[in-house]
């Protein structure tokens, strides 16, 4: 359990884990030793707690045929859980079959499979057949069919919300080199330069306009958050129309990222994403914003920052 726990999580831990390594390496030894001891700490209180009340697992409900259901149903929401890894994959080397529209539709193909399950439409060959179908199983039909019809929504253009965190990026994002994001300029949307830069630095010269330097990475839940939640609305949308936008990402497989990635630790001290900075046209360094808020004001007085620069 603990081994595969680790596995499982380590996507997420990687980005804490490397930025406390990079201060160690840089002699700094407090945070990294407070950082690792509260890290292993997290995942070691479930197993903790469990060994010291022996009798809370004891006065578990026995296992059944009920158990084989349980098992079953966790099944299909592990197989929707590893379409999230495999898309992450499939950004980074670019196979181009992961993508937005296909996660979602696995995933609304799955529900429906849940919905049909939970109601005994089928069973697996260690089930028992379903004799009645009770209160419970109706009300977890109910949800899985409400989750799976709001999926559906997705598929024509809906915002999925903090779904969206959990599906690979749209199509004109996934491409990990190209200079302009043409498809968001045909939108009406800001314009970013993707992996470039040098060319963010040319443009801000030229315009004389202060830098939005965006670190991320095709893996990166959070990032895809803010990308949909907050980037995407109108005021956030008009506050970062004054600035050259620029995203780097730090995670993709080849020198490109590898770079991105180190100019990041060197000038910003860290690996963690996501990473905001503001830069002035000239390259200075403004302001920096680390992680996720869901707060837009607190967003908009860190663009703020760089007005009038």
């Amino acid at each position: 359990m603990g081994i595969l726990f680790t596995l499982t999580s380590f996507t997420c831990t990687a980005p804490f884990v490397g930025t406390l390594l990079v201060m160690a390496t840089e002699g700094n030894w407090r945070w990294p030793l407070a950082g690792m001891v509260a890290f292993s700490t997290i995942f070691a209180i479930p197993f903790f707690v469990l060994a010291l009340a022996p009798q809370i697992v004891s006065n578990l409900p026995r296992a059944g045929g009920w158990m084989n259901s349980v098992k079953v149903v966790m099944g299909f929401l592990e197989i929707a859980a590893a379409m999230k890894f495999l898309s992450n994959a499939d950004l980074i080397f670019g196979w181009g079959i992961f993508t937005h529209q296909a996660v979602l539709s696995i995933w609304i193909a799955i529900g429906l499979l849940l919905v049909l399950y939970i109601l005994g439409v089928f069973y697996m060959p260690h089930d028992s057949p379903v004799q009645t179908v009770g209160a419970l199983r109706i009300l977890l039909a109910i949800l899985f069919l409400a989750i799976t019809v709001w999926m559906v929504t997705g598929l024509f253009g809906h915002s999925m919300g903090e779904i969206e965190a959990f599906l690979p990026p749209p199509a004109q994002e996934s491409i990990p080199l190209t200079t302009l994001d043409s498809a968001n300029t045909a939108q009406g949307n800001p314009q970013w330069i993707l992996n470039d830069f040098g060319a963010a630095e040319a443009q801000a010269a030229q315009q004389h306009k202060p830098i939005f330097v965006d670190f991320t990475g095709y893996t990166c839940t959070n990032c895809r958050w803010m990308e949909a939640n907050m980037f995407s609305r109108p005021d956030v949308r008009e506050a970062m129309s004054h600035f050259v936008l620029v995203r780097l990402y730090t995670d993709g497989y080849g020198k490109v990222f590898e770079d991105q990635q180190r100019m990041q630790n060197t000038r910003f001290g860290t690996v963690a994403l996501p990473l905001y900075a503001l830069l002035t046209p000239q390259g200075a360094t403004i302001a920096t914003f680390p992680g996720l808020t869901r707060d837009p004001q607190q967003f908009l007085n860190f663009l703020s920052k760089a007005m009038g620069v």
